[in-house]
């Protein structure tokens, strides 16, 4: 998938659900598409889903957006997704996956049963949400250790 079609997929997906997710600007998202820091779900061979991460600082890797197409939700694409960030993560060296989530979101359901931890609040509210916001860890389990199938074939 080119850079450009990439930058088209996210932007669209990411209108269909802007009450859902924080507001990135098309620059910013083409920076993250040129920068590597997108992961791109797909079903039957289409698009279906996105994730963007941060450039990473620490041992902590930052995931910024999550989305999937409303009508594949609940198929474990997300988790699928989820799964590739974190073979990065724990590839590239970082020891916990973090997140902020609007506290009123159905996508709280699905961090948990990941096995994300909620660790704090954010007293966020803003007039348009009226909600705070949740901050979620994850531990990456035996980081910095590859099960011969990420190393044999994973990216």
């Amino acid at each position: 998938m080119q850079n450009k079609a990439k930058i088209d997929f996210i932007v669209n997906l990411h209108k269909k659900n802007s009450q859902r997710l924080g507001f990135i600007p098309k620059s910013r998202v083409e920076q993250y598409v040129n920068d590597n820091q997108v992961f791109i779900a797909k079903e039957g061979g289409l698009e279906s889903g996105f994730c963007i991460v941060g450039s990473g600082k620490g041992l902590d890797l930052k995931i910024y957006q999550h989305c999937i197409e409303e009508d594949l939700r609940r198929l474990s694409i997300g988790k699928k997704l989820f799964n590739d960030v974190e073979c990065v993560a724990r590839k590239k060296g970082y020891e916990n996956i973090t997140l902020r989530c609007r506290e009123n979101l159905e996508a709280n359901k699905f961090w948990e049963a990941l096995q994300f931890v909620n660790y704090g609040f954010e007293n966020k509210i803003t007039q348009r949400t009226k909600k705070g916001i949740l901050k979620w860890i994850y531990q990456i389990k035996n980081p910095k250790q590859y099960s011969f199938f990420e190393v044999k074939y994973g990216s």
